[in-house]
Parts: C-alpha cells; structure tokens; sequence
C-alpha cells in the first residue's frame, strides 16, 4: 500500500490491464480478422432469428406429478375409504415428496404429489407407477384405468374455445369427431385435440329391481357372469401346415343382440327380459354454455418441436374453414385463447419498447457526442448484443420466448454502458495529443478494470437464479438472466474490441475540427434551432471544438467547476453530509416504502371474470341450467355492451356450476374494469337456493388472496369452525369474496356394511360391494369391438328404483347356506345423509380450504390479521389450522428470494474486492445501493406503484448496475493516485473527468426504459412498468447521489482502512510509514 493508502499494482492487477491493451492491440492489428468476427455473430444471429422456435413461456417440466382414477357415481366418502386412502399410504413411500394432497368427489379422486425443483421428475414418475401397481390389488376390483402423469409448459394447450350451436351438442359425438376434431389433428404440429362435453355412444343395460326379484336373479351373480361371458380368451399357438396361428375364445357379447339374448340363469330368462338395453350416448351429468347456447369446449395440443406462432395459425385457417363449410351450419368454432396471438403481442410489445429504448438512448448519445460516426458506433453495440445473444440462445437449445425477450430488453439501456466508458477514455487521450493508435489502446487499457468490474457485477446478479437453488421465481426468471448475461457480455466484448479498433482505424474521429457531417447539419439548421442545441447545458465536450456552435469554454468551464464545488464542500463536511444529512434522506425514504402497495389494479391486466354458484341443496344439473345459469348469462347478455363483454361461458353439473365472462380488452380500460367488476357483483341476481357471487381470479390478482386450511376428521366439525372463521374474518370489513369449499355440500344414499353379519350369511364383501356398485353408480363391463372402435358396456339399476330407499334395501345380494335369498338390508344399513360434495386430505389429513380476498394495500398485514382471527377460534382436540400450501410455498420462495438478493449482494462484493484489491473501497462503492433506495420509494409511492413481483426483479437489476458509476469513478480516482497524485486532488479532477461517462451511461439506462415504464404490456396478467420504475427511479437517485455523496464515503472508508493498518502494523515490530491524513482542496483543480 502506498502512502496514499492505495494498493500498489500487483502483478495480477498489471496482467489485466495488460490483457486489456494486448486485445485492443489485437483489434487494432488485425482489423479484417475482427471484422469478420462480428459479421459471424450477425450472421449467427440472423439465421437464429429464423429458426429459434418462437413460444409464450420456456420449457419447463414442474416437479408435480399427478395420479388421476376415473370412478362415476360414487360418493367422496367412499371413494377415499376405498381408493384415496390406500394410495396415500403407497405413495407417501415415493422419495422427495414435498406434499400430498387428495381429492376425492363423485366421479374421480386426484392425487397430486409436489416435490422440489430440480428433481428426476421422469424417475420420479416411474416410482410412482410401480407404487400404483404395487397397491392396484387392494382397489375396488371396477377401478379401470389410473393414470399418472407430469405436466411441463408444453402440455398447455396453444388454443382453447367452444363449439356453439343452438341445439344441444352432447349426443353428436361422431359428427364432431369427424367433421371438426379429426381436420384439426391431421394439421401439421398438432399433437392432440380434446373434447368435452360430448362422448361415444355406449350400451347402457338398466336392471329393473321388480323383475330381478321375480325371477330371483342374484345381481353380484348376474354382474360376474356376464364380465366373464366377454372375456377373449388365448388358446395358445395352433400349427396348420407348417404355419403358426393365434387361436382365441371370442367372447359371447359381441353384438347388441347377442347382449339381449345373454341367458341370465338357467331356467331360460334372458337379460332382456329383466333388463332395458340401450346403445346410446352416455348419461350424462353436465353441460356448456356459450353466450346462451349449448356448447362444447375443445383445446388443441402441440407436439413439443413444434413452432407455437406457425402452428397456432395454420389451426386459425381451418376453424375460419370450418365456420364457413356448410355442413356445420348453425354451428360455430369460437376461440377465446390463442396462443400464437398472445406470443406475437407480447413479443411486438416487448421489441416496440425496445426499438424505441435504443432509439431514445442513441438520441442522448448524440446529444452528449455530437458526433454522428461516435454515436453509430456506441449504438451499434446494441442491436449487434441483440442479435448475437439470439445466436447463443439458439445455440444452446433455448426457446424465444416472452422472459427472454424481457431480458433483452431490461439490457437494452445498459449496452451502450461499456463503449460508452471506453470511448471517453479514448477521447480524453486524444486530447491529450496522442494519435488515434496510441490513444485507443491506452484509453482502452485504463479503464479495462471498471469495465470488466461493471460487466461482472451486472451478470454476478443472476448467477443465483441461472445456476443456484431452483425456486418457482428462480425456473421462471433463468431464461431472462441468460439473455441479460449474454447481451452483457457481448457488450462488452465490442467495447473492448470494435470502440478501440473504430477510433483507431475505422473512423475518422477529429477532436480539434468539426466534421462534414457537422458543417453540413449546421448550414441545414435554422438559427433558432442552432440557439437550442447551443443551449443544452455543457453535456458535450470542448466548447466550439467539437460542438454544433457549442457554448463556450467559459460556460462548460463554470458548469464543471461548480460540479466540483459541490463534491468538494461535502468532503470538508463530511460528518455532517455522510453520517447525518444523506442517513436523514434515505431514512426517510423508507417511511414513503411502506406506504408503497403490494399490489394494484393497474399493475395487473386482467381478462375475464369468474362467477361461482354455492347451492344449499343436491341440484340435479338440469335445474341448475334452467334454474340459476340462464338467469345469470341474461342478465350479463343483457349487460353486453355496458360492461364491455365479449363472450360468457358458463359450466353447470350436478350441485356445480361456474359463468366466466370474457372482457372486451380493446374497448376497456384496467380502471373501468375494476368498476365493472363491483357493478357486476353489486348487481348479480339474488336466486333462492344458492348463492351467487364472484368466484377467486387467478394469475396476477392471486396475489391478493390468502389461503388457510382447517384439519380434522369430521366434516361437520370443519364446516362449523369454517363458517364461524367466515364471519369473523368479514367482521373485520378488510375481506371479501370469502370462499370454502365445504359449502358445496350433497344428499346421498349411505350405505354401511356389516361385516358380522355378512359373513354369518356366507356373502363375500367383494359381492355386497359390487351390488353397492351398480346401486349407487353402476358397475361397468368388459367393452367389445366394432367398427368404430371399443364400445363401454354399463350394468346400473334404472332411475326410478334408484330413487326409493325401500326398494334398495330389497334387493337381493345372494344366497345364504340354505339357499335362501339374503337381502342388502340384512347386511348393511342405509341411511339418506347429506355430504360434503368434496373431501380433501394434506399430508394424510383431512382438510377443508378457505381463501379470502385481503382489500388492504399490504398483504403482510392482511396474514397477521387472518392469523388473529384463526387462532382466536375454538379448536376441539386433533383440530387446527395452517395456512393454505401456496400460501406458505409463496412465504418460503419469499425468503428465498431475499437471500438470493443478499447472496448477490455478497457476489457483487467480492467481484469488486478482487479486481480492485481493496476491502475498504467496495464498501464505499456499495453506498449506492442505499442511494438507489430512496429513488425506488419515492418513484413508486408517488406514481402509485405496487411492490409486486415485477418490482421485486427491478430491485434484483438495480443491485447489478447502480454500483457501476461507484466503479467507474473510483477506479479513475484509484489510478490518479497511483501516479503519485494527492488523495483530494485525484478525488476532485477524478469526479471531473467521470462525469460525463456515468451521466451518459446513467441516461441511456433509464431511457431506454421509458417505453416499457409508461406501456402497458406485460407477461401472465402482470405488467412490466412497476419493473421499469423501479430501475429508472433507482438509478436516478443513486446515480445523482453517487457523483455528490460517493467521494465523501470513499474518504471515510479510506481513512477507516489506513487506520486499521496502523492498529494492526503497530501490535507487530517493524516500522510504520507514516501516512498523511486528509486534506480538501481550497480550490479546484
């Protein structure tokens, strides 16, 4: 360390500056060579542009794997005793499983298993299936399929709509198989296309309980008899003539008829004659409404290499076909989620933005250079970044998507940073006398470290998300961290390659004569024009020399000297400026953040509105259509052009129902949605029998809810404890729109074993099972084959004896030892009670969920107040509450997310400790950071922006680029001391000569993101101008703060570091230099 208390070069540090001059060197020697260079990256570039496949999200495969069983008609409860049940015990076995959740409901239960980011989830999918397979004996023997699958990006389907038509759909599934489904499939990049709401035909057989019990028929027996009646059955190989055949049994329902004439016992009754046998569409339970007429949804899949643009729009041709074929007169295709539109809107937003980020920030590089070949060639660094991280992202498999398109774009201000640096730099060597060669590998070699430190400490950033610990906002955000450190990069390769190599070769840049450029544009330019451009306040260099009538050296000279008067009276009062005045403001600031909301309407961009229906009885799905949907899509129908509605679908099955209505987002505002919203609940019908209310959003405006669970065994219990939680939580007036699931209660027919009493009467408890089966929701047979394809075969009672209790209880389920018939009611109990219509289980648990809508500002404080209300309620034993999964995995990535922040802090530390060999100045230098705070709170409390996600990646970009003015200024400061200037005389002409570089690149930065601060587009219902503010209001403040206030830190950490040494020098023999304390200049240099 020097006397100065400056590190001396070290040979470490020689060898960078040196590497910085050899490859300046190398540029300027071998101009052709790296020229072709950079026209293989454009070309690199350009190719990709054509080829890089063009989606709306990465590909990204979730850590969630899910195990579907198919099982109609049954009741919740029994689906969980039977099914749900035994498959938690069997996959709580599989490794890594974060959670477990059930639910089970009158059709199907659903399993789904949550693990941690960045596991195997195809190992992890075939342990589960090898756990199902393992537990499939211990399921009701008419379970049929289990499907267990994954889900990554590409599943998503790429367009979504209806099939509408003024009749009812449901029983034309051939028709649409073959006249819609079928043209769409055979396009190319199609992978598949579903259907709901319309299914094949299949053969009903409804047993009539009367004549079952005149003819005595055993129903277990009956049901068992026909399944292995159908059974085909392998014979093995048969030899003919020295060839080799397949022989099977085929199975003797093969036909409608042969089904008719199935003998059901031996004294020649046939099913017929007990039985109504029907081939028709299945029964079904449901339906769909568009704008008030039947409809069916369909979604179309892409195969996974497929371009989701081309795709999407080759799909678009055929359903603008299909709606003009004759045939499907009457009927319309109506989509309502393109993806392809989707891409290529947010894609066009993000690259308008962009354009007109370069542009404004190639205007203030002119206004600054006032040199027109300078100015090109700072802006080339831009679109060459561009296109050549395009190159580097197609290279290494990548997709062009909606978040990498966001990382170009946060760049684009910064990429001018570095060849802005270096060609001051040079200049100010040119200045000095030297010639062009000379000045461009000198000007470069002074400042290789601040710009290799700026670029590091603006990539370092990232490396958590692209490389660390994989969270929900890590996956999601890689691919803009990718882009951000590749156009990084690349700019800094062209500052330090094509800006030496420009000056020193390629470029005629004069600093003492005005260029023709310059002469023509003066003589081309009215007077008053000229006064204008003579007026802009000292930002150019050297007076008339290389400005268009430039002011005068007076002028700039008064306008630098009072710059360095400034900094110069606030290192004489440091004390007073550093540990008093500059605290006092960023406290302050502080105050303003917390009046800062966690979210606002106009930071979300919202697409439609759910409708829930909650009924206080068992509705039948017809009642609910005629009953409660159609008056509610009337009133909205009604409504269309006062609240700006596109389109409403509705879904209505038994005892469910939900309307979506879809906004016209062309001819609305966010504000005027906001108000629709309230009027629509205000004004929604009041129907006796159900409520009906604005169901919970997704997406953006999820970040507004709070979720908890209830745990316990009895529903009942949780029902009552959930409604008590309802009130008390509306009590406080700071929630709405409160939901829980177990509202959505049913009646059903309860049907409960006795296992004594069973097997007193020697009847097997599969065979009572299999009676219950076809009782409450049938029992379905092995299919047969037809022409066109695999017919289901269904054995249920008919409707009417399924209605009365009595008659059930009568039914015959087998024979006791002496023969004689043993009736249900013998051996179970039936009761009609009323269940909840969903059970769920956590963990093994049964749960109930609530989710309710916090009002206020900060969602912090609406969980402390749900934590209150929660806990002052009264539990009976083994009950509780918790917040709800996403609820706390959204706590947990939280914090996740600051010790990323705060790891990148540390990152952004040691990068600058190492290249400047100092301990003490990176702390100085890391004084922006608190500088950068006080702009964040004020821009975003006075413009009203939320501190949602996008501000939260705003803060994480700031922590990379507000300390790069710090570096850029202390290391110039750093230099002129070890060129044996006084510590306030390198300060002082430092701050002089840096000004103008970190104005530059400080403006640059926060224009080129102006476009994206004031538009309106955004990525998943969540806008990017509260990210752009964030920036922009940072930077501004810091970087203001930093050319006044920095100095001052710099001294004091200096002093602090020399004082240290002397401590620790002193405790140890030798000699101590003597080291001169601080003394501010009178004057200016």
């Amino acid at each position: 360390m020097d006397t100065n208390g400056v590190p001396e070069p070290r040979p470490a540090e020689s060898n960078k500056t040196q590497a910085g001059h050899r490859l300046a060197e190398l540029s300027i020697r071998y101009p052709v060579t790296v020229c072709m260079i950079f026209v293989s990256f454009i070309v690199l570039g350009l190719v990709s542009v054509t080829k890089i496949p063009l989606v709306l999200t990465p590909d990204i495969t979730f850590p969630f794997i899910g195990v579907w069983v198919p099982y109609p008609n049954a009741t919740p409860g029994q689906i969980q005793e039977s099914i749900a049940k035994p498959l938690e015990e069997a996959l709580s076995t599989v490794p890594h499983v974060q959670r477990l959740m059930t639910r089970s409901s009158d059709r199907e239960v659903f399993i789904g298993m949550t693990f941690d980011w960045g596991q195997d989830v195809d190992w992890l999918r075939s342990q589960v299936r090898e756990k199902v397979e393992q537990i499939r004996k211990e399921l009701p023997d008419d379970v049929d399929q289990i499907f267990v699958r994954n889900w990554s990006t590409n599943d998503e389907p790429v367009v979504e709509g209806q099939i509408a038509s003024g009749r009812d759909l449901r029983n034309a599934y051939d028709f649409i198989d073959l006249k819609i489904k079928k043209p769409l499939e055979r396009l190319s990049g199609v992978a598949e296309v579903e259907i709901w709401g319309v299914e094949r035909k299949e053969i009903d057989i409804y047993l009539r309980l009367d004549d079952l019990k005149r003819h005595h028929v055993d129903v277990s027996g009956l049901f068992r008899k026909m399944d292995n009646a159908n059974l085909n059955v392998s014979l093995g190989r048969v030899l003919d003539g020295g060839l080799r055949y397949g022989a099977i049994t085929q199975g003797s329902m093969s036909s409608l008829e042969a089904i008719r004439n199935f003998p059901v016992n031996d004294g020649g009754i046939r099913l017929a004659e007990v039985a109504d046998i029907d081939f028709d569409n299945p029964v079904t339970n449901s339906g769909r409404h568009l704008n008030g007429k039947y409809a069916i949804g369909f979604a179309v899949r892409k195969n996974s290499q497929a371009n989701t643009v081309e795709t999407v729009r080759r799909v678009m041709s055929r359903i603008e076909e299909l709606n003009q074929d004759p045939s499907l007169k009457g009927i319309q295709v109506l989509v309502w989620f393109d993806a392809g539109k989707e891409i290529t809107k947010s894609l066009t937003g993000l690259l308008d933005s962009g354009t007109i980020g370069a542009f404004l920030a190639v205007i203030v590089l002119f206004l600054f250079l006032r040199k027109l070949g300078a100015t090109l060639a700072i802006g080339f660094a831009i679109p060459f970044s561009i296109i050549a991280t395009v190159g580097f992202l197609f290279l290494m498999g990548k997709t062009l998507n909606v978040l990498s398109m966001m990382g170009l774009m946060l760049a684009t201000g910064m990429l001018v940073d570095n060849a802005v640096v270096v060609l001051e730099s040079i200049f100010q060597n040119l200045e000095k006398g030297k010639d062009r060669v000379t000045a461009a590998k000198v000007g470069t070699q002074e400042v290789i470290t601040a710009v290799i430190a700026a670029t590091l400490t603006s990539v370092i950033i990232f490396v958590p998300l692209v490389f660390g610990k994989k969270t929900n906002y890590s996956i999601w955000l890689a691919d803009t961290g990718t882009s951000i450190i590749i156009a990084l990069l690349c700019s800094l390769f062209i500052s330090l390659t094509l800006i030496p190599l420009g000056v020193g070769k390629l470029l005629r840049i004069d600093v003492r004569e005005k260029s023709r450029w310059q002469v023509l544009a003066q003589a081309s330019l009215g007077p008053r024009i000229r006064r204008v451009f003579a007026r802009l306040p000292g930002l150019h260099r050297g007076g008339s020399q290389t400005g268009m009538d430039a002011p005068s050296p007076a002028r700039e000279q008064r306008i630098m000297d009072r710059y360095v008067l400034m900094v110069d009276w606030c290192l004489r009062h440091r004390f007073l400026c550093g540990l008093l005045l500059v605290p006092a403001v960023v406290g302050v600031s502080f105050f303003a953040l917390k009046k800062v909301p966690d979210n606002s309407p106009e930071a979300q961009d919202l697409q439609n509105l759910s409708i829930q229906y909650e009924f206080s009885e068992n509705y039948h799905y017809a009642k609910i259509e005629q009953h409660y949907v159609n008056p509610v899509e009337k009133f909205l129908l009604a409504s269309k052009e006062r609240f700006k509605i596109k389109d409403v679908d509705s879904f209505y099955g038994n005892n469910e129902a939900n309307t979506r209505v879809h906004f016209d987002k062309e001819r609305i505002t966010l504000e005027q949605l906001v108000e629709i919203r309230k009027q629509i609940a205000a004004e929604l019908p009041v129907i006796p029998g159900a409520e009906i209310k604005l169901g919970r959003q997704e997406g953006a405006e999820a970040q507004t809810w709070i979720s908890m669970n209830l745990f316990g065994d009895d529903s009942a219990t949780l029902q009552a404890l959930a409604r008590e939680a309802r009130n008390r939580l509306r009590k406080t007036g700071k929630f709405s729109e409160i939901h829980n699931d177990l509202d959505r209660g049913r009646q059903e027919v309860q049907i409960r074993l006795n296992r004594e009493l069973a097997k007193k009467y020697n009847i097997s408890p599969e065979s009572v099972s299999r009676v219950l089966g076809i009782v409450v929701r049938g029992q379905r047979l092995r299919g047969f084959r037809t022409s066109g394809g695999e017919v289901d075969i269904w054995v249920r009672l008919q409707a009417s004896d399924r209605e009365d209790l009595e008659d059930l209880k009568s039914m015959v389920v087998g024979a006791g030892p002496n023969g004689e018939e043993i009736l249900l009611s013998q051996v179970a109990d039936l009761d009609i009670v009323k269940t909840p219509g969903l059970l769920q289980r956590e963990d093994r648990r049964t749960f109930t969920w609530m989710f309710a809508n916090y009002t206020g500002d900060k969602r912090d404080e609406g969980m402390k107040l749900v934590t209150e209300v929660m806990n002052s309620l009264d539990y009976p034993s083994g009950y509780g509450w918790s917040y709800g999964f996403w609820t706390r995995r959204r706590a947990q990535e939280d914090q996740e997310f600051y010790f990323n922040l705060l790891l990148a802090l540390f990152m952004v530390y040691f990068v600058m400790a190492s290249l400047f060999e100092s301990l003490a100045h990176p702390f100085a230098i890391m004084t922006s950071l608190p500088f950068a705070m006080v702009g964040v709170a004020w821009t975003l409390y006075l413009t009203g922006t939320p501190l949602n996600l996008m501000a939260m990646i705003g803060l994480m970009v700031l922590l990379g680029i507000v300390v790069n003015n710090g570096i850029v200024m202390l290391d110039h400061v750093n230099n002129l001391r070890r060129r044996g200037m006084p510590r306030s005389s390198a300060i002082l002409l430092g701050c002089r000569e840096r000004f103008r570089p970190i104005l530059m690149t400080a403006i640059t930065t926060i224009v080129g993101l102006i476009p994206l601060a004031m538009g309106k587009s955004g990525i998943f219902e969540l806008r990017y101008f509260p990210l752009a503010r964030t920036v922009m209001g940072g930077l501004a403040a810091s970087t203001v703060l930093t050319l006044l206030v920095l100095p001052t830190y710099y001294t004091l950490f200096d002093d602090l570091a020399v004082w240290l040494k002397r401590t620790w020098l002193a405790s140890n023999p030798g000699t101590v230099t003597e080291i001169p304390k601080f003394k501010p200049l009178s004057k200016t240099p």
